[in-house]
């Protein structure tokens, strides 16, 4: 896909909105073990952005109350969007696992999987690092993922 006008505010809006909730539902979990239930939630919102931008809740928030405010200044780039769907994707993908280890009971094994998002998050919001884009462009350059929605068909 061509490159196209990006806000990256809304990356780093989704990221804290992430790397918050889980260390507080962490945190309150070892009082209340039911807040890993959080991660569920987690899921259904990065899950859902995926699948349409109007299902963003990070996005929304950003648009609608953050940006118009002046607490969060845009930072529109010239950048192809996918590699950012796609990490966030996995991100989804990771918390989904996590609420299946969540609703089984194992809680280790789901803050593990919450801490690896936890971590990620940070280096893309921390340092422009985003491991679910460098894995994008290395399946695209494998043939695994087509590089555009037309190559798709």
């Amino acid at each position: 896909m061509a490159a196209v006008p990006f806000d990256r505010s809304v990356l780093k809006v989704n990221q804290s909105i992430l790397m918050v909730v889980i260390v507080v539902g962490y945190v309150i979990g070892f009082a209340y073990p039911e807040a890993a239930y959080v991660l569920l939630a987690l899921a259904v919102m990065m899950l859902a952005a995926v699948a349409s931008p109007s299902l963003n809740l990070p996005r929304i928030l950003y648009v609608r109350l953050l940006r118009p405010s002046g607490i969060v200044k845009p930072r529109v780039v010239q950048e192809d969007p996918a590699p950012h769907r796609f990490a966030q994707l996995l991100g989804g993908v990771f918390l989904a696992a996590a609420s299946v280890f969540v609703v089984t009971g194992v809680l280790l094994v789901a803050w593990v999987l919450a801490w690896i998002v936890v971590a990620l998050a940070f280096l893309n919001f921390a340092f422009n690092i985003c491991v679910g884009c460098i894995m994008y462009a290395q399946l695209v350059r494998v043939g695994v993922l087509p590089l555009s929605r037309a190559t798709a068909r």
